[in-house]
């Protein structure tokens, strides 16, 4: 089981980082409703990454890893930095009036 949960963070990590790279490098965003309210898809695929690299840091040092605590500061700086990178991508969003 542990196996298919490493696999399972693995895919959602790399589409995340597809999608946030595609951002970046072309100003590309996945078509919905979500995407008319981004007004910055550079800004956003970077807020994109940089919540990847966090929740990534989160889950490989902490649960995915095991149940040592000596690991629990680096998971929760992980969890700090997908909370920046979902701040930055709320920065690249249209202000709502």
């Amino acid at each position: 089981m542990h196996e298919m949960l490493v696999v399972a963070a693995v895919v959602v990590l790399t589409a995340g980082l597809v999608i946030g790279l595609a951002a970046v490098i072309t100003g590309w965003l996945l078509p919905g409703s979500g995407r008319a309210k981004v007004t910055r898809p550079r800004m956003w695929g970077y807020g994109t990454l940089i919540g990847q690299a966090g929740i990534g840091t989160f889950l490989f040092v902490g649960p995915l890893h095991g149940p040592s605590m000596e690991h629990v500061p680096y998971a929760m700086a992980g969890m700090a930095v997908f909370a920046f990178g979902l701040h930055v991508q709320r920065l690249a969003m249209r202000a709502s009036s």
